[in-house]
């Protein structure tokens, strides 16, 4: 698994904002589920209790990975009710996803390596592997 990586027939995508890259991360670590924008403001800025602040850069950071996603034709990776986000994960393939499901690809002890909210989902993966 390692770093996190989001490949389009095996190019890179390119994100405006390195941060809008880490929604599309925090949203494919969800599996699927729905998180608002204020779970995702916590998780991405636990140590800023602006509100106000973080909120109104989410949204910049949404149009970002909207344009990114847009730029490839994977508008419908991003579902957006509100401000509640999840990923749809038919429309992608995915490593992390395919192990929950089948337990194959190997897992060999990293996970999104990059991001330090990941090492929950680390540790629940190293208890299942």
């Amino acid at each position: 698994f390692g770093n996190f990586e989001v490949l389009k027939n095996g190019k890179a995508l390119t994100f405006r904002r390195t941060r809008a890259k880490e929604l599309l991360a925090i949203l494919v670590d969800r599996n699927g589920a729905g998180i608002s924008g204020k779970q995702i403001c916590s998780i991405m800025w636990a140590d800023n209790t602006d509100d106000t602040k973080n909120m109104d850069y989410l949204r910049h950071l949404v149009g970002d990975l909207k344009k990114a996603l847009a730029q490839v034709g994977a508008e419908e990776v991003l579902c957006q009710e509100g401000y509640n986000y999840r990923v749809n994960t038919e429309k992608i393939n995915c490593d992390y996803h395919k192990f929950l499901e089948t337990g194959t690809p190997q897992f060999h002890g990293e996970y999104m390596s990059q991001y330090s909210w990941a090492e929950e989902t680390l540790s629940l993966l190293l208890e299942r592997n």
